[in-house]
């Protein structure tokens, strides 16, 4: 038995255990924080995310099974980068990953906000997601912030796997938005969201994807992702003119949805679309109050 490669063995064995053991501390904690706020008063009211640009894409129901496979995808890489990175900097990351959840929940507490569920289809998976969850903290999505985040670690330190990172997060987007579980203006605060962690927190350049996004995504599942990068940039702006207090993600959301236009409505009267041209309230055939059991 040759004793060196042995020993390398157990040590690497060791390792990845130690990172993955770690890494499950972090996921709890962060489902912690995200599940920790889905109980409102019956009388709370919630901001109308969905809007005539949402509803111009088509309803695919069917795609939702992704919705319960994206996650999963990412944990080799996840678990490579506690191998890759020193041990302060990838305690670094589990904390700025939890921090994902903690600023979530700050919004979802703040600025609650609720999409409207669509009233008849067969698609299994998604009714699953549906009957589980309520349809309220859409806004920012971590679906997108997580992903798009551990995107930028993984494309740094293992350039090699970028092209099938890059791929993948466009599944993740594509998913949750043909399936109507997000709205555009949630996926532009979730990256807004993962930028904030990869430039504040951990001071690297972040690569939000844009080009990718608009064109070679957009010409595959056709949804309009200019949209999306079009309010990202002017949450950008926004945010670089806000300091202390209303520098906070809670606030520069409100004050975003209220530059916008976009109205409160208690979750009985959720089942409805905000036209952003005619500045009214749409109640369609095909939209219904969300229930959910968390």
């Amino acid at each position: 038995m040759n004793l060196g490669k042995t020993t390398s063995f157990v040590k690497k064995t060791l390792s990845y255990t130690k990172n993955t053991v770690l890494l499950g501390e972090s996921a709890a904690e962060y489902w912690a924080y995200y599940f920790g706020n889905r109980r409102f008063p019956k009388n709370q009211e919630f901001y109308v995310v969905y809007t005539n640009l949402d509803h111009a894409i088509p309803f695919l129901p069917n795609s939702a099974r992704d919705y319960w496979l994206i996650n999963f995808e990412l944990i080799p890489t996840v678990v490579k980068l506690g191998d890759t990175l020193a041990g302060r900097f990838f305690n670094k990351v589990r904390r700025a990953y939890v921090d994902i959840a903690k600023e979530g929940r700050s919004c979802f507490r703040e600025v609650p906000t609720i999409m409207p569920h669509f009233a008849a289809h067969s698609g299994y998976a998604l009714r699953a997601a549906q009957t589980l969850l309520k349809p309220v903290n859409c806004c920012p999505s971590l679906h997108t912030a997580t992903p798009i985040c551990f995107y930028n670690l993984g494309a740094r330190y293992f350039p090699e796997k970028e092209p099938e990172l890059r791929r993948y997060i466009g599944d993740v987007v594509s998913t949750v938005i043909k399936t109507k579980l997000h709205a555009l203006i949630d996926i532009a605060f979730g990256i807004f969201l993962s930028k904030k962690t990869i430039s504040h927190k951990l001071g690297l350049e972040f690569y939000d994807l844009e080009s990718f996004f608009t064109q070679e995504q957009r010409s595959k599942d056709k949804i309009p992702y200019e949209h999306i990068y079009r309010m990202y940039h002017e949450i950008n702006e926004l945010a670089e003119t806000q300091q202390g207090e209303e520098g906070k993600l809670p606030k520069i959301m409100e004050r975003y949805f209220q530059e916008i236009g976009l109205p409160r409505v208690k979750r009985g009267q959720s089942n409805c679309l905000y036209d952003l041209e005619q500045k009214t309230l749409v109640y369609s055939a095909d939209l219904k109050v969300g229930k959910g059991l968390l």
